[in-house]
């Protein structure tokens, strides 16, 4: 008998909506691709259409908040790389609007594991917490706009 989505199908889902939001807000001049395998963290991969760089992602979904509202998610250590052309983001999808939800944080991998630095040594994960609207949020650089998202991973190729 089935228990419902499990964190597989509910990150391909949102992986899913990702790539397809990109696609479409870009105008198609972005391409995306899916790894064969997710031996490097990497679930999507970005190339301006026509060829050019790549920027790698590692998404990081949350179908449920915290109970102040706001986004917490975690990444395994042992498996997360840095490098300039690898990004971690962050997204949720609002089951109450059956959507991804309008804010969401796009960070280059060298600055996460920069500012995550002095958190706890012996814990596995890095853990990372934002707000949706806080203006005293150390991740408010990163955060940005579903919509914007298309735009800026443009930016970034160029």
């Amino acid at each position: 008998m089935s228990k419902g989505l499990g964190s597989s199908q509910k990150g391909k889902v949102v992986e899913s909506l990702i790539a397809a939001t990109c696609i479409i807000g870009s105008d198609g001049k972005l391409s995306v691709g899916v790894p064969f395998v997710d031996d490097d963290g990497v679930d999507l991969m970005f190339t301006p259409k026509g060829g050019g760089g790549t920027i790698f992602v590692q998404v990081k979904s949350r179908f449920s908040l915290m109970k102040n509202g706001s986004y917490r998610s975690m990444v395994r250590k042992k498996t997360f790389n840095t490098r300039d052309d690898y990004f971690v983001l962050f997204a949720h999808f609002d089951l109450s609007k059956m959507q991804l939800g309008d804010t969401l944080w796009l960070i280059p991998s060298i600055d996460f594991k920069k500012k995550l630095k002095n958190q706890n040594k012996e814990n596995p994960n890095y853990i990372f917490q934002s707000n949706f609207n806080s203006k005293k949020d150390m991740w408010l650089p990163y955060r940005l706009q579903l919509t914007d998202l298309p735009k800026e991973l443009l930016n970034l190729l160029k």
